[in-house]
């Protein structure tokens, strides 16, 4: 009996053979050109923060010229959101059927969940040891009282309104274009519904409601095609996964051992998955010119940028310092625990992931720069990276469970609210587990830092002072996305020096052998023994069962 055996060549893991996406200077120094082309979009924008101008027409100009110098950035980020999403559910089904293949699902999945929870209960419990140490330079904050709230009431005649007389009489009068204080009437507002002491998120949210939407109801979704279209990427991940174990099931109850090739939906997937990253590197070409434009435009359209930092200083210093600890007791201290290896060389291979998510403000939008960025340190399977990362950008806000307790510790204090040790236990629980049902999108963490002070302190409303960490979100969530990024990227190489993706275990499908089996040949291939004629082919043996 004879057998055919086709050689490819084999490209070992971490020299995978693909375009580099950038040419010339750019693509020779990757990470160098973003960090440049990043400076330099800082440098300009914060020049352009000083243009202050004097009347409504420099002010449209103004408007006209940041919208312009922002166009390439916000052609990428949605770019990036056009293709990311499908792209996203591809490779975890993948992900997940491979590592079935292997049995390695279950232990994969397990050690992924629980360094994710492990590195955001370390975040919280750092965000509150760092507002701690900063607590005593908070001051309360002076604010005026809400002013009443006035209303007119209208008569049954049209255009007349009731007017209160000198004497005190009620009458009904024509309106006059100035509003006269006789025909304004005051509303004592008990509940609260007319007054509000800030602006700009919702305050009627309550904490069984954060938790209920934003984890539980978005997780499980009514329909997978509106969640592509709303970008739900908890509800498409979550479904992945289980698409991704069904179909595993199915090829593999067919025919055990069955390769996953074999399956006509595997292979159409992985075609979709090379034409979708062959997009993502077209898109990716533009990174450092889209850095540069978004950095331009956010940091150009705040004027007074000096003002708005002054305001929450020791809020921002607090924060700051708590990331920075985070990433040295995570992203280094763990990742070197796990892998055995210095974790510098693992961690330089992330910038251009970090330097993205610092622009966009989008852990979602990042998630290709970051498997790139991930499977080019060569120390994290494709498979792993493709599952780890897109977990990650769901569930995994480091950021977010620091800068919860910090901000609402700030606000406390500012509003002369008693903070005790139940308040900082209860913000790490809140910040642990509402970090989780959090939108990997900007700006997504806000109200739920208004439902946990509410919860905490037992206040209903918006907080005085809450407009001062509207002015500085902007870039308190560019530091925030990055730090989540950099922990989906740690906890993948983590994860990857924990599970062994080489198989030999049983797991979910008990597929250990490698052999070939058509009916009852079995074709072996023996790489180690040469050809006796000297043709350099390897030698196959066929036996017949």
């Amino acid at each position: 009996m004879s057998a055919e055996i086709n050689e490819e060549k084999v490209v070992p893991l971490g020299e995978k053979s693909e375009e580099v996406p950038a040419c010339g200077i750019l693509g020779r120094h990757p990470v160098l050109s973003v960090v440049v082309f990043a400076l330099v979009g800082i440098g300009a924008g914060i020049g352009l923060s000083f243009w202050n101008p004097e009347t409504e027409q420099e002010a449209d100009t103004k408007d006209i010229v940041l919208q312009w110098l922002g166009l390439l950035g916000d052609l990428f980020i949605r770019a990036l959101k056009c293709v990311v999403l499908p792209l996203v559910f591809i490779n975890v089904t993948l992900s997940v059927v491979e590592m079935m293949s292997i049995g390695r699902t279950s232990s994969v999945a397990g050690v992924t969940i629980l360094f994710y929870l492990m590195t955001t209960v370390i975040a919280s419990i750092l965000g509150v040891i760092s507002i701690l140490c900063f607590q005593g330079f908070f001051d309360a904050g002076t604010f005026e009282p809400p002013s009443p709230a006035y209303v007119t009431l209208g008569c049954n005649e049209e255009g007349s309104y009731m007017t209160e007389g000198d004497a005190g009489a009620i009458t009904c009068a024509a309106n006059t274009n100035d509003t006269e204080q006789s025909q304004l009437f005051i509303i004592d507002d008990v509940s609260n519904t007319f007054v509000k002491t800030s602006g700009g998120v919702a305050d009627d949210i309550s904490l069984s409601d954060t938790f209920y939407d934003g984890i539980f109801t978005k997780l499980v979704t009514s329909n997978i095609f509106v969640s592509f279209v709303d970008g739900n990427f908890a509800a498409v991940v979550f479904f992945a996964v289980f698409f991704g174990v069904a179909l595993g099931r199915v090829i593999f109850r067919k025919r055990a051992g069955a390769d996953i090739d074999s399956s006509a939906i595997v292979l159409l997937f992985k075609e979709i998955d090379e034409v979708l990253i062959l997009i993502i590197n077209w898109i990716i070409m533009l990174t450092p010119f889209a850095v540069l434009s978004l950095i331009v435009k956010a940091i150009g359209s705040h004027e007074e940028l000096g003002e708005a930092f002054g305001n929450v200083g020791f809020l921002m210093i607090a924060t700051i310092l708590a990331m920075v600890a985070h990433f040295f007791v995570v992203d280094v201290g763990l990742l070197w625990f796990f892998t055995k290896r210095s974790p510098f060389p693992y961690l330089k291979c992330l910038i251009p992931a970090q330097t993205t998510a610092f622009a966009c403000a989008s852990s979602a939008a990042t998630i290709p720069v970051t498997m790139r960025s991930v499977m080019a340190t060569g120390q994290v399977p494709e498979t792993i990276a493709k599952f780890v990362v897109p977990l990650g950008a769901t569930v995994n806000m480091d950021g977010g469970a620091i800068y919860f307790p910090c901000a609402c510790i700030w606000l406390a204090y500012l509003n002369g609210e008693e903070v005790n040790a139940a308040s900082y236990i209860l913000l790490v629980i809140l910040a642990t587990v509402g970090s989780a049902g959090t939108a990997p999108v900007p700006s997504a963490s806000l109200v739920l830092i208004i439902t946990a002070y509410n919860t905490v302190f037992g206040t209903t409303g918006t907080p005085n002072g809450f407009e001062f960490i509207l002015a500085i979100d902007w870039f308190m969530d560019r530091l925030r996305t990055t730090l989540n990024v950099t922990g989906d990227a740690c906890v993948s190489g983590m994860v990857a020096a924990k599970c062994n993706m080489e198989g030999g275990e049983a797991g979910d499908t008990g597929l250990v052998t490698q052999e070939v089996k058509a009916h009852d040949n079995v074709v072996e291939v023996d790489d180690n023994n040469n050809d006796d004629n000297g043709d350099g082919e390897s030698a196959v043996k066929s036996n017949v069962l």
